[in-house]
């Protein structure tokens, strides 16, 4: 297994996923995957011919015609291109390619959407006949998430990695400057860079960069629909007090349907704080106007919030209703079970590695943002008490 220069499993470069080699398949897609893997090893020179089909030929044992195939495959691929009366030559991808593809991605422990995310990805980029570089399998502490991502996107640069799918820095004072410091790094080696989940600009400001993730206005503007319309009038978003785009990009979702249904939303209707207070919650609970829906930031947030709730003696969905993001494991385990906006991860990681294959083939492309739809899955915890049947 190949390891990244100068990095340690456990403190640097982190942990490999290996690329299997899948030996049923047609002759000719293990043809090319075998001189996919001689391109991105580096075993070409990248100013010379490559090697002709009758050369092929006799290195396989197979026929002219199967080695036209394989060949048309690696263009396919991006990674041969034909240059007239002179043969096929390496592509700009295939000369800045290493056969590994990098993830930074801060919350890869701490959140599990993250966790599950990156998983799906190093399965997606074993089919396509890739490595995946992961960092450090430990939390970075909030202050050091910077440092963290600069020194990996430096590893990343040195080693000449394909390409970098990146989960923005973020939840420290200076966390733009860092990502920037992190895409700056991998463009001064022509690194395509795909961006995870959301931008590093604050929200609704874009970057140059791709960007896969769901759309969060929409699933935002999603779930607090639907809690209207089972009788929800006062509605909270609850998060605390540090938090990425896609949150804000939620609570303007969750405000235009508020809005939309003419209900009051102003400033306070975002509650910043620790879902664990019980003090502040009591308060709010007994104040005037007080909350009869909160949707959490995601499902950690509202499961804990359902805790402290039922523990003041408040009943879910009678009382108060919650939703969360992310269908987390644990959201159809909670009794009431979680109302809350799927995460459609196999769908993301597939696309994020497309992507990242369409940029390193075609690097001049125009930046893109890919946002895939994400479902509501109602649970117990938003029901509606006033239909018949209840």
């Amino acid at each position: 297994m190949r390891r990244l220069a100068g990095c340690s499993r456990r403190g640097g470069a982190g942990i490999w996923y290996n690329a299997g080699v899948n030996t049923n398949v047609s002759k000719y897609l293990a043809i090319a995957d075998e001189l996919k893997r001689d391109i991105l090893s580096g075993r070409y020179d990248s100013h010379e011919r490559f090697p002709s089909e009758e050369t092929l030929a006799r290195r396989f044992g197979a026929s002219r015609p199967t080695v036209e195939r394989a060949l048309r495959e690696l263009k396919r691929q991006g990674l041969l291109e034909s240059r007239a009366g002179s043969g096929s030559y390496l592509t700009f991808a295939a000369k800045h390619a290493t056969g590994a593809i990098g993830i930074i991605a801060p919350d890869y422990r701490a959140i599990d959407f993250f966790t599950r995310l990156c998983d799906a990805i190093a399965a997606e980029a074993r089919a396509h006949g890739y490595d995946v570089l992961l960092g450090d399998v430990s939390t970075p502490d909030a202050a050091d998430r910077g440092r963290w991502a600069i020194a990996l996107a430096q590893a990343y640069a040195a080693r000449r990695t394909a390409g970098v799918l990146l989960e923005p820095v973020d939840l420290i004072p200076e966390s733009h400057a860092a990502t920037r410091k992190v895409v700056a790094t991998l463009a001064a080696k022509n690194i395509p860079v795909v961006l995870l989940d959301r931008d590093y600009l604050p929200f609704p400001a874009r970057s140059r960069y791709d960007l896969v993730g769901i759309d969060n206005l929409q699933a935002g503007y999603r779930v607090a629909r639907h809690m209207i319309e089972s009788g929800a009038r006062r509605l909270r978003f609850l998060t605390h007090a540090n938090y990425a785009n896609t949150i804000r990009a939620r609570i303007h979702g969750v405000a235009q349907a508020v809005m939309d249904a003419g209900l009051d939303w102003k400033a306070s209707c975002v509650i910043e704080t620790d879902p664990a207070d019980e003090a502040l919650l009591r308060r709010l609970m007994h104040g005037k106007n007080a909350p009869d829906a909160f949707v959490c930031r995601n499902d950690p947030t509202a499961a804990r919030l359902m805790q402290t709730l039922c523990g003041l003696g408040f009943k879910i969905p009678g009382d108060v209703r919650v939703a969360g993001f992310d269908d987390d494991a644990l959201a159809a385990l909670l009794s009431p079970s979680l109302t809350t906006v799927h995460q459609p991860v196999k769908k993301l990681a597939d696309t994020a590695v497309g992507s990242l294959m369409q940029r390193i083939r075609s690097p001049k492309m125009e930046p893109r943002s890919i946002m895939l739809d994400a479902p509501l899955v109602v649970r117990d915890s938003t029901a509606d008490l006033r239909a018949p049947d209840r």
